[in-house]
């Protein structure tokens, strides 16, 4: 779109400014995370265990509220219609699932296990099996890698719209900018970072929508009624199998992704936990109905191929709005936002390669400045094939943002929560549920396998691997005493809990 020149620089000044104040407080954080409790791996992954209200909240407000709430569902709404909307939110649901249901268990179960990231505390659960360790390890690269993609794409098209310059210079800051960030701050860096960002966004978010309603020139009602009229289609329901596909995906599985329940790896104490779960609730529901509200708005004032691509909505109205200050600081916010999502994840990803394929699965006895150095390593490794993969993303963000939810939930689903809750959960389950849920996935996906009767194909892998993981575990032998005791004991002596 065409900005012109003064606003164009007012707008990349205030971004430029906020980044350098994000890049300078990841450089403070080194020095928190050096002084903090535990060893070189446990403050790099955990934090040390330390994490406040604020931070726990946000941590798992941008894993699941990140690029994909701020362009990917707008966009998927801009192009296929109202009903987009209602599926997206069921993610106010994330905080309650995350740190309510799974929160407190894993935080215990973490700290008696020693468990630094989610593999490792997988494989703690099925008796330290180096299948089901190999297995989580390579889902989670190869599908929570699709995911940072889709989320780093975002900054990159905010980028683009910031600046007018191709979208694959921004890409390349974006990276270079993560890459700063995770290896200087680890976790409790990026985390302390979502705070500020987490902040900022809500903020924008409400005066975003409070301009972005009033930019018609008519009331929010008759705007919706003037788009009733002129697109009558757009409201048309595609029917009770989207909603309820993406009600599983988007509320029901969050709890599930390694990304997010990192997070509860890392919360302080019960209380901690208790009061993020609201303010991470009401945060999120900000979050979306402000910014899905302003999809109407969007509709109505950027008609059909006005756009460069639908995920640049959002974007796009808030330089054609807002003034060019408070457009470059909403635009600055959720590109900050990114980020620190986008570090999160490959916080997550250095760990899967560096800690529990390497350390754990093929080199045991590794050095501690030998891990250093390669989780230094697989940070740049990881960050520069986000990049590669991002330079040629697809027109929309939500659609891989789904294919990825799913290859996770497909793998992680069952095999987390039936290992918290449920006793007879063993090893052999485990693989089993892993290896048919993925199989199942892309077979249904693909159309070579047509049972989803028009559901997501995710929900019918879940539910078949499921049930084949349960019968498995039926017919197998049980799970040791010592890992039950440890999982489901009220009184495990010598352990901090949470």
């Amino acid at each position: 779109m065409d900005i012109p020149a003064k606003t164009r620089a007012v707008i990349v000044a205030v971004f430029a400014i906020y980044t350098i104040f994000l890049l300078g407080y990841s450089l403070f954080t080194r020095k928190q995370m050096k002084q903090g409790k535990g060893d070189y791996i446990s403050k790099f992954y955990t934090g040390g265990r330390s994490g406040g209200v604020l931070m726990t909240a946000m941590m798992v407000s941008a894993g699941v509220a990140g690029a994909g709430v701020f362009m990917g569902v707008p966009g998927y709404t801009y192009t296929f219609g109202a009903i987009w909307m209602v599926c997206c939110f069921w993610s106010m649901c994330s905080n309650f699932m995350v740190l309510g249901l799974i929160g407190k268990r894993v935080g215990i179960v973490a700290r008696r296990t020693n468990s630094k990231t989610f593999v490792e505390l997988l494989m703690h659960r099925y008796n330290n099996n180096k299948l089901v360790g190999w297995l989580c390890g390579l889902v989670i690269l190869f599908f929570l890698g699709a995911f940072a993609v889709s989320t780093i794409t975002g900054g990159g098209r905010i980028f683009q719209i910031l600046t007018g310059q191709d979208y694959r210079i921004g890409l390349a800051i974006f990276t270079i900018l993560v890459i700063i960030a995770a290896i200087t701050g680890g976790i409790k860096g990026v985390a302390s970072a979502i705070v500020i960002q987490g902040i900022v966004m809500t903020i924008s978010v409400i005066i975003l929508f409070v301009m972005g309603v009033r930019s018609t020139g008519l009331s929010y009602t008759q705007t919706i009624q003037s788009l009733v009229e002129t697109n009558p289609d757009w409201f048309v329901p595609t029917g009770i199998q989207t909603v309820l596909s993406f009600a599983f995906l988007w509320g029901v599985t969050t709890c599930t992704m390694p990304h997010v329940t990192m997070t509860t790896l890392t919360y302080k104490d019960t209380q901690t936990l208790h009061k993020a779960i609201k303010i991470g609730t009401v945060v999120v529901a900000i979050w979306l109905l402000g910014l899905n509200g302003l999809c109407f708005t969007i509709k109505y004032m950027f008609p059909e191929g006005s756009l460069a691509t639908p995920d640049l909505g959002i974007p796009t109205l808030a330089v054609t709005v807002m003034p060019a200050w408070a457009a470059g600081l909403v635009l600055a916010g959720v590109c900050g936002a990114v980020q620190s999502s986008v570090g999160g994840m490959v916080v997550s990803l250095a760990g899967t390669v560096v800690s529990d394929l390497f350390r754990n699965l093929i080199k045991p006895d590794a050095k501690p400045e030998t891990i250093k150095k390669l989780n230094t390593g697989a940070i740049i490794v990881v960050s520069v094939v986000i990049f590669l993969f991002a330079c040629d993303p697809p027109e929309l963000l939500a659609s891989l943002i789904t294919y990825a939810t799913g290859g996770m939930t497909v793998a992680f689903f069952h095999t987390l929560l039936l290992g918290l809750f449920w006793k007879r959960a063993n090893e052999y389950g485990a693989v089993a549920g892993i290896l048919s849920g993925i199989a199942l996935y892309i077979l249904i996906d693909k159309g070579i396998l047509p049972i989803s009767l028009g559901f997501n194909p995710c929900l019918m892998a879940t539910l078949l691997s499921t049930i084949i993981m349960i019968v498995v575990c039926y017919v197998t032998p049980k799970t040791p005493y010592g890992v039950i005791a440890t999982w489901f004991g009220k009184n495990y002596p010598g352990q901090q809990e949470a």
